[in-house]
């Protein structure tokens, strides 16, 4: 199944102003329905009148840059319930308003945590402006529109906001076993470069000092960046918080895919050494793999899947064997997809295991972490793979000792396999004292 991708080029760093010009110059959406969606944000004394995109150059480049009414612009929330109230009155789907409420509470964590601050008593600075609301609300709407979903991709439990929930008090999503703000990532097709920073010394809200400012270097901890170009802060505490949220992977090269829109956002300053844009890639992600193919009517059908994981391997010859049980264990709780381990010889003739891992993209990093804390290997092998697979669905069948759960595959409009699951055969010999080949004689015939 194709998926939709987009791949963000941060060379000139990244703003909120940028990022939602870049997204409307993908030309993906129609006027009408962005500017309904303008309306229906439901701020006060604000409307689509308030706010266009301006056709602007930079450096030989054209692309597009965000104009507000100065007079509008001026307006700020000055508490976190302030803004929280606003995105209640936000007319959007609530998986939106869900996504623009989590990008604000990564500033809000920030902000707290630098300033030392309750987020009851965090007093808002640049994050409570209009145009910050406008930027959040708007670039997830328009995200929304051109389904980035990636609806195969496991997320780890810390990244769930299932176990989450909004807390009156303190207004932002609160970890039920923490006395602390917390913010779930979005699941999205969205790869972005390694983001420049900037350099030089810049004036902020609480005194003057160096690039990054305190919010940004938090936000992007862990995420790949660098400072490069002229002496100005590049990137913003709103725009570190939209890739943060919204970006599941970080590569210097563009993906794989098939390129069929680029968007081209403008910042407000004019820069000496660089382009003062953002660049945005939307297409295909790997539409002309080698193993996807528009010629093959078989792979159009709507029950064939297409995926890309990663293998990563190493090859192990001394360390304690009762210690793979502990690391396969810890490798798919992390989200490994499967573990196995391969006998090989190795040098000096000595009876070694090569260790696979298979996982999606995005954990390659954690896992890769796992392995090399928890085994003997100083250095991983990691290639990337295609995948393709069948929809598959668990049924339950009734058998004169109980019931047992099948694992049932199909593609092309015909049931390809079934499978009665392991445990739930177990299950039945266990508690009716019988052997497990008599139970599976049993449900086989009853699935045949």
């Amino acid at each position: 199944m194709n998926q939709n991708i987009i791949y963000i080029d941060c060379f000139s760093g990244i703003s909120g102003d940028k990022f939602l010009s870049a997204l409307y110059n993908l030309d993906l959406i129609k006027e009408k329905r962005f500017y309904d969606a303008v309306n229906n944000l439901n701020i006060n004394d604000f409307s689509s009148k308030d706010i266009f995109f301006e056709k602007t150059q930079k450096k030989g480049f054209n692309g597009l840059s965000l104009k507000i009414n100065p007079d509008k612009a001026a307006v700020k929330f000055k508490t976190i319930h302030e803004v929280n109230k606003q995105i209640d009155l936000i007319n959007f789907k609530n998986e939106i308003k869900n996504d623009i409420r989590l990008v604000y509470n990564i500033l809000f964590e920030a902000e707290s945590f630098i300033h030392g601050k309750s987020l009851k008593d965090l007093h808002l600075h640049e994050v409570a402006s209009i145009d910050t609301l406008l930027d959040i609300s708007l670039s997830a709407f328009i995200i929304n529109e051109l389904n980035l979903k990636n609806k195969h991709r496991n997320n780890d439990n810390s990244h769930d906001t299932s176990t989450r929930e909004f807390h009156d008090d303190d207004d932002c999503i609160i970890d039920n076993n923490k006395n602390t703000c917390n913010f779930a990532y979005g699941n999205y097709n969205i790869i972005c470069s390694k983001i420049n920073l900037g350099s030089g010394i810049i004036d902020i809200a609480h005194g003057t000092l160096s690039v990054p400012p305190p919010a940004v270097s938090y936000i992007l901890k862990e995420i790949p960046v660098y400072g490069f170009g002229d002496d100005t802060e590049l990137t913003t505490p709103t725009g570190a918080a939209l890739i943060k949220y919204y970006a599941s992977e970080y590569s210097e090269k563009i993906p794989s895919m098939e390129i069929i829109s680029e968007g081209y956002g403008c910042g407000s300053k004019n820069l000496d050494k660089l382009a003062n844009i953002l660049r945005i890639f939307y297409g295909k992600l790997n539409k002309h793999s080698s193993i996807y193919n528009d010629s093959d009517e078989d792979l159009h059908n709507s029950y064939i899947n297409y995926d890309e994981i990663a293998e990563i391997q190493c090859n192990i010859d001394d360390m304690n064997p009762e210690i793979y049980d502990f690391v396969i264990e810890k490798l798919f709780k992390n989200g490994a997809l499967d573990v196995f381990l391969t006998p090989v010889m190795m040098k000096k003739n000595r009876p070694g295991i090569v260790l696979n891992v298979l996982c999606d993209v995005p954990l390659i990093k954690k896992l890769s972490k796992v392995i090399m804390e928890e085994t003997t290997s100083i250095g991983l092998r990691i290639v990337r793979k295609d995948k393709i697979y069948i929809d598959r669905f668990i049924e339950e069948i009734t058998t004169p000792y109980g019931t047992i759960k099948v694992k049932v595959s199909k593609a092309w409009n015909k049931i390809l396999n079934k499978k009665p699951e392991y445990e739930s055969l177990k299950k039945i010999a266990l508690n009716n004292n019988i052997s497990l080949k008599e139970v599976y004689n049993i449900v086989n015939k009853l699935i045949s």
